[in-house]
This record gives structure tokens, C-alpha cells and sequence, in this order.
């Protein structure tokens, strides 16, 4: 085990007692009649799982709630908040371009909604402190916050730069942790609020010419798990709502998407507009979808198949789902 944050002098454990055979019969027990019990408490639940997958929920009001999406200036973030604006939310655009933020706010108006600009880097927890006053003052509470911010490979020889992996890390996993810490609270205390964050579909296949990508977007995916989980514990789940997105590939920043192109086995893959993910984001949120593949041609429980697959079975149907996709698109 790794030395704490503080540094203290290692302290063993206490010993593990030893347990009697009667001791060890009893938690036997126990286990099996709480599986029992688990099994007839289920029913009910997996009922209701089987319906939901061949129902659409209703679907949630959020015109007039105030959205943050962070990175918000370009690409994905745009379209997001592009499509948060037309559902009626006052929108927050968080990114370091403050050139595109201005023009993405503009876009924004256009659909009679308050709309406010921020230069920062949510990847700095102060800075992120910072804007929650700040859009406290300008828009009022954040009831829907959307961790998009992130850093694409924009060339193969990135992920051996120390900087390039330190640089990832801070923009597409801890400013998630950030803007979570800063904005739960007010979603807990005002029983409202829904957090999305864009993961993709590098969080459950990785690739291995992006291998510094594919870990953060692990990352996310693990947080937003942890995070649903912490907020059923705190008996706010029903109050707090999340999504995890999976996007696929996307057409946005022209150098990753060169890069995409030229990488062996993905040559061929479809690329999609970013109006197709804000559109599914903003449906995800209205709907409380836990997890959501954009476009949706495959479920996350699938991909989370493939992934305990065989390694030689799995590789065997990349490459036969690569060749499928051409013959799809010809």
C-alpha cells in the first residue's frame, strides 16, 4: 500500500483473529439466506429494468434551469449547450477560448435564453470556485452541470510527453472532481440538480495509440459510477441525477480527427456531426439515462461484454466489426 497524503509512519493492522468453525458455519449462513433474500427482493426490479427497455420514460421540464457546460466554447461543448438553449436553459459557457465562448454565447441568445461567457481553466480548483460565484451572480444556481472539457491526441508521439499525460489528467479527470465539489452541495440542499459527464467510447475500448486518452476517459467513467453511488448512500439519488456519455467518433477538432483517420484499424469508422451528440445529451438528461452510447448503435452493458471478452476473440472482432462498417457505408 501506497504511503498517505501526510506522509505518516507506516502502522501495521491488527492481526486478523481467527474464526471458530461454528463462526465460520454462521457467516455461511448468513450469506446464503441474504443471497435468498436479495433473489425475491429483486424480482420486482428486474420487472421493472424489462419494462424500461421497451418504454420511453417521460421525459423531465428543463426550460428555465441554468446549465454550465465546461468547454463549452467549441466542438461537442457547443452543440451541447447549443441544444440546452433550444430545450429553454439559461446556459453557462465555461472554456479558455474566450473568443469562441463570446460567439457561442451569441448562438445561444439567438433562442431567448440568458447566456454568460467565462474564461477559466476548470482544471484549476479556484478558478473553479471562482466561476460558481460568479455564475451564482449572473444566472443564479446550477442545476445541470456538463463536465466536457477535455484535451484530444492530436499526434501519435503525445502520449510519451510527461506534460501531454499531467496536462490530460488535470483538464478531462480533476476538473470533473472540481466542479463536482463545487456545485453538488447546492444541487443536495435545493433537492434539483443533474450532472453529465463525456466520457467516450475509449472509456471502455482503448485504444493504444491514445493510451494517455483512453485512461482519462476510464477515469470518468469510474468517477460517475462512484458518484451515483455516493449520492444513493446520501439518499439523493432520486434528487441528484447523473449521465455518462459515450460518445463515438465525432467530427470537431480537425487535428485529432486527421489523427483518427490515419490510425491502423480505425481508418474507416463513421464520423458523426456534433448536433446528432447534443441533441442525445439533452434527451439523456430529460430522460435520466445512467449511461448513453452516442449514436446509439450499441448499449453500454454490451460494450462492458466485449471488454471481458478473450483477447484474441475481442481483437478478432474489431477487426471484423472495422470491415462490417465499410461494407455499412459503401
Amino acid at each position: 500500500m501506497a504511503a498517505t497524503a501526510d506522509a505518516s509512519p507506516y502502522s501495521w493492522a491488527d492481526p486478523v483473529p481467527l474464526k471458530t468453525t461454528l463462526q465460520r458455519g454462521w457467516e455461511l449462513f448468513e450469506l446464503v439466506f441474504n443471497f435468498i433474500l436479495f433473489v425475491f427482493e429483486s424480482v420486482p426490479l428486474w420487472w421493472e429494468a424489462l419494462v424500461q427497455l421497451f418504454s420511453t420514460p417521460p421525459a423531465k421540464n428543463i426550460s428555465g434551469q441554468t446549465a454550465l457546460v465546461t468547454g463549452g466554447a467549441n466542438g461537442l461543448g457547443q452543440a451541447i449547450a447549443i441544444a440546452l438553449a433550444q430545450e429553454g436553459c439559461n446556459v453557462a459557457v465555461a472554456d479558455v477560448d474566450e473568443a469562441n465562448g463570446r460567439e457561442t454565447v451569441a448562438k445561444l441568445r439567438r433562442y431567448n435564453v440568458s447566456a454568460v461567457a467565462y474564461k477559466v481553466d476548470v482544471s484549476d480548483y479556484e478558478a473553479v470556485r471562482q466561476l460558481g460565484r460568479d455564475i451564482e451572480r449572473d444566472l443564479g444556481p446550477v442545476d445541470i452541470l456538463v463536465n466536457n472539457a477535455g484535451i484530444l491526441p492530436t499526434n501519435f508521439s503525445q502520449d510519451n510527453l510527461p506534460s501531454h499525460c499531467k496536462r490530460s489528467m488535470e483538464v478531462n479527470v480533476l476538473s470533473g472532481f472540481w466542479t463536482t465539489q463545487v456545485f453538488i452541495d447546492s444541487m443536495i440542499r435545493r433537492r434539483k440538480g443533474h450532472i453529465v459527464a463525456i466520457s467516450s467510447l475509449a472509456g471502455y475500448i482503448a485504444p493504444g495509440w491514445a493510451k494517455t486518452y483512453a485512461t482519462t476517459k476510464f477515469a470518468i467513467r469510474g468517477f460517475m459510477d462512484a458518484l451515483e453511488d455516493d449520492l444513493y448512500l446520501r439518499g439523493q439519488a432520486e434528487h441528484v441525477r447523473t449521465t455518462t456519455v459515450f460518445p463515438q467518433a465525432f467530427n470537431t477538432r480537425k487535428q485529432a480527427i486527421s489523427l483518427l483517420k490515419s490510425s491502423s484499424g480505425l481508418t474507416r469508422i463513421p464520423i458523426y456531426e456534433p448536433t446528432a451528440l447534443g441533441k442525445s445529451v439533452v434527451k439523456a438528461i430529460k430522460t435520466n439515462q445512467r449511461k448513453v452510447v452516442v449514436p446509439e448503435t450499441v448499449k453500454p452493458y454490451q460494450l462492458a461484454f466485449y471488454e471481458n471478452m478473450p483477447i484474441k476473440v475481442r481483437r478478432l472482432l474489431t477487426k471484423t466489426m472495422a470491415q462490417g462498417e465499410v461494407k455499412l457505408l459503401d
